[in-house]
């Protein structure tokens, strides 16, 4: 990552000096194949963007803080894209993280954030998923980033965050009108065991229509020097259906983090008109950093059972990735 620090020369504005203090910028390139280990013919994800990390202080100390990360992103050959892609094959512009979080109430204890944010629930609200193959239950609730606004916060026994969000993902506009109510609450994210509770209620878009989604998950997260114990339980309904999902992790990355290994097994059981149906996966995961710019990352999944068991796959995923 780029740092822009350093002295201005001569004539340059206090504006521009002020913008340009507390900034960060990255250039952000990713290739990613997909790969089927049943015979399938592979995929590939290649995504460009650009990451802006600003603070903004005054005399009184810092009153808020920008994220901008908007994508290209390519798709060849991938099956079930996003709702925001036509196809497979296609282009599309893929707003990760652009909003800005008002800071200046409270000390932190209390902010405003509006614009395009992760929905808060679950393991996703203190770890970092954009763009990595790592990921954890957003796929179970159909959502991970949405637009709106939050109150959130930092207190001295718990973080906060409540959400009022549009329900449709990456495209705010929609010729639907889907909402979503959602939050989290939980123990310090700086403890080495943290506590979480979290809800979500509202209708979400998909790629034709709307689903009723409500859920109420637990989330602990365990740190002992290398080592990550992570558990997250959920459940609710899709569309009247009764749903439960269930996530545990155990990883273990070096003393330096250039090398991080992890195993996931992840349980999902819905209700449907035959009958209660569940499927099992089982994830192996790997990331190596040459630099603290340049990563490689692998990612083995199987699926023991499937909701659909014609839907049973094994594949093997490589990510490439240069953020400069």
């Amino acid at each position: 990552m780029v740092h822009c620090t350093g002295t201005y020369a001569a004539g340059q504005s206090n504006s521009e000096e002020s913008w340009r203090s507390n900034l960060r910028t990255a250039i952000d390139l990713s290739t990613r194949r997909m790969e089927s280990l049943r015979g399938s013919q592979g995929a590939w994800v290649h995504a460009l963007g650009i990451d802006i990390h600003k603070v903004f202080s005054n005399d009184q100390g810092d009153y808020g803080t920008l994220v901008f990360q908007p994508y290209v992103v390519r798709l060849n050959n991938v099956p079930n894209p996003p709702s925001f892609f036509d196809d497979g094959d296609d282009w599309a512009l893929n707003w990760r993280i652009a909003n800005f979080n008002y800071t200046g109430l409270a000390r932190g204890r209390f902010n405003l954030r509006i614009g395009h944010f992760e929905v808060p629930f679950g393991l996703e609200q203190n770890i970092n998923t954009n763009g990595t193959l790592r990921q954890y239950s957003f796929s179970d609730r159909g959502i991970k980033v949405d637009w709106g606004v939050s109150v959130n916060g930092v207190l001295e026994r718990l973080d906060y965050e409540i959400a009022l969000t549009r329900g449709s993902g990456n495209d705010y506009r929609t010729r639907h009108d889907p909402y979503l109510f959602s939050g989290r609450v939980g123990t310090p994210a700086t403890n080495n065991l943290i506590l979480g509770f979290s809800w979500l209620y509202g209708d979400v878009l998909g790629r034709s229509d709307l689903t009723r989604r409500s859920r109420l998950g637990l989330d602990l997260a365990l740190y002992h020097r290398g080592w990550e114990l992570l558990f997250e339980v959920s459940g609710g309904e899709n569309n009247h259906l009764a749903t439960g999902n269930f996530l545990s992790e155990l990883s273990w990355r070096t003393p330096m983090e250039r090398t991080h290994l992890y195993t996931q097994l992840r349980q999902t059981y819905a209700d449907a008109d035959t009958g209660w149906r569940d499927g099992t996966r089982i994830t192996l995961g790997a990331k190596y950093e040459f630099t603290p710019h340049i990563s490689l990352s692998s990612e083995l999944a199987h699926d023991v059972d499937a909701l659909e068991p014609a839907s049973r796959a094994t594949g093997l995923t490589v990510q490439f990735r240069v953020r400069i």
